[in-house]
């Protein structure tokens, strides 16, 4: 009993010390992230809590879990540009799901030409933002891996070149 007890405090504060470095996913599905951030899974994305207070909506736990690194590490814009390209993103797919169905069901030639041209110009431009919301992504990630104990830091040799050039 005393063995259990002396255990659990054992645990308790190695488990304090690594926390903040910590994203698991508790017994109801949701994910504690750095102990500070709760993602919930609320149908069809992902809202981010903190102390019970909604920051976000994601469609992804990639991006949840990037804007958290990102507010963790205070860059702000990089957040709001991870948010905001979501959200743009979801916007796009919708409409072009809603155009391409419009598209389908209509018998004029003419309008259906139209349509597709439309969304032609849909598709390109959610393969902008989805490739500027990837280099927000990565960008989150190389920040939670640099803040490994700066593991990703770059020693460069410290020596001096020297030459043997005189000035004439």
């Amino acid at each position: 009993m005393i063995i259990d007890q002396e255990l659990d405090r054992a645990l308790q504060k190695e488990f304090r010390e690594i926390l903040p470095s910590l994203i698991w996913q508790n017994e109801q599905g949701d994910y504690e992230v750095f102990g500070k951030y709760q993602i919930v899974s609320e149908k069809p994305g992902y809202s981010v809590y903190i102390n019970n207070d909604c920051k976000g909506f994601f469609n992804s736990t990639r991006t949840a879990v990037s804007w958290c690194v990102a507010d963790k590490y205070q860059q702000f814009n990089l957040a709001r540009d991870i948010l905001n390209y979501d959200t743009m993103l979801n916007n796009i797919r919708n409409d072009i799901f809603v155009r391409a169905g419009v598209a389908n069901k209509t018998r004029d030639p003419a309008l259906r030409e139209n349509i597709e041209t439309k969304l032609e110009l849909r598709i390109l431009h959610k393969k902008q933002v989805e490739s500027r919301l990837s280099k927000c992504l990565n960008w989150a990630k190389y920040l939670q891996q640099k803040g490994f104990e700066n593991e990703t830091s770059r020693f460069g040799n410290a020596t001096t070149i020297k030459t043997n050039r005189s000035s004439v």
